[in-house]
């Protein structure tokens, strides 16, 4: 007998949810680490690549989020993690929309995003402890630790 989806969840962590207009860009990652899939990047202090967003970082200096790249995804079947080695080259979604961790499950459509400072998760909502994005707004509320965020406009390239 047959099965029936009743839920469909936004996906995992860095991947572009609508192909309507997005706008990736490729930089080396120069944070000396691996990144992952959805994580906030900054631009790199010698401005020639980008480094996790972190909590110096303002929201001049945010760029964008890192895209899932099928070469970098594990091959095991249910495996939903991966990254981006050290100098690596990183596809970065600079504008458009994207799946990614979301930190808080109160987030509504339309509401800005905000990176904290101590995790760089996104989350909603204003503290001295967030980095509001002006760029940036819930465009499918969290589902499973998921949301879908668009990124309104390019920030710096």
């Amino acid at each position: 007998m047959g099965k029936v989806l009743k839920n469909f969840t936004h996906g995992f962590a860095g991947a572009i949810a609508r192909g309507l207009d997005d706008v990736v860009v490729a930089m080396a990652n120069k944070s000396g680490a691996e990144i992952g899939f959805g994580v906030p990047v900054a631009l790199s202090d010698s401005k020639d690549g980008v480094v996790p967003f972190g909590a110096s970082h303002t929201a001049a200096k945010f760029v964008g989020v890192t895209v899932r790249n099928p070469s970098k995804t594990p091959d095991a079947y249910g495996e939903s993690v991966g990254s981006y080695a050290a100098n690596d080259l990183v596809d970065v979604l600079v504008r458009g929309h994207i799946v990614v961790p979301m930190a808080s499950t109160a987030a509504g459509v339309g509401d800005a995003v905000s990176i904290v400072k101590a995790t760089g998760a996104f989350s909603v909502g204003t503290a001295d402890t967030m980095v509001q994005l002006t760029n940036a707004h819930v465009s499918g509320a969290p589902d499973g630790g998921m949301a879908e965020i668009v990124l309104n406009t390019r920030n710096l390239v």
